[in-house]
């Protein structure tokens, strides 16, 4: 039994030894083998730069050939400065004449002022502010119409036996009832009535 075992170690021992030596001469051999290529590969690239290095190609009969000229000088007068054109005289555009309707306008405009002109009366509104038999209080009430009132003006009526008093020439309503309310303080019974005035006095009431 024990010679058995003795047997089986030593074949193990056997094994391991041969193992090892193949192991190192694969080694070997791979070293060997990369040194070789890499000397190679060196010899190549160098042989291959060398060769390109020493090629040589004439080409001067090929480049352009060029004769330079020098400039010429010659000698030339400063050019006159050009002449001014002469300047144009300025064109008078004609004035335009005003058409035939303009005039015709304007000749009915002026028949039309000239009429309002001789036009002096208008329907309007007065203030009546008496209405009785005596004189005498028709001649008060004016004196005061003037003192109080200038730019009143007195307007008597007389139908027998009575007389009417009447002041103011108003083109429009609001102007105779804002003065109707400043009168009523003096006289109680004054009325607005719608009567024909005269334009050019209605143009002095403020």
């Amino acid at each position: 039994m024990k010679a058995y075992r003795d047997k089986i170690q030593l074949d193990n021992a056997v094994i391991l030894v041969i193992l090892m030596a193949f192991s190192s001469w694969m080694s070997s051999c791979a070293a060997i083998k990369k040194v070789t290529s890499g000397k190679t590969a060196a010899g190549s690239s160098t042989s291959s730069s060398a060769d390109y290095n020493s090629y040589t190609y004439d080409l001067s009969a090929t480049r352009p050939k060029y004769t330079a000229s020098l400039p010429t000088t010659t000698n030339t007068a400063p050019s006159a400065p050009p002449a001014r054109p002469a300047t144009e005289p300025r064109r008078t555009m004609p004035l335009v004449e005003p058409m035939h309707i303009n005039k015709k306008l304007d000749a009915v405009l002026d028949t039309i002022s000239v009429r309002n002109h001789a036009i002096r009366y208008a329907q309007g509104y007065r203030i009546q502010i008496y209405v009785g038999n005596e004189r005498t209080e028709v001649d008060r009430l004016k004196r005061f119409t003037y003192q109080n009132f200038p730019e009143l003006n007195p307007y008597t009526t007389y139908r027998a036996p009575t007389y009417r008093l009447k002041v103011g020439d108003f083109m429009r309503r609001m102007d105779a009832e804002r003065y109707l309310a400043q009168l009523r303080q003096q006289f109680p019974s004054a009325t607005l009535l719608s009567d024909r005035i005269e334009i050019r006095k209605s143009l002095a009431v403020n």
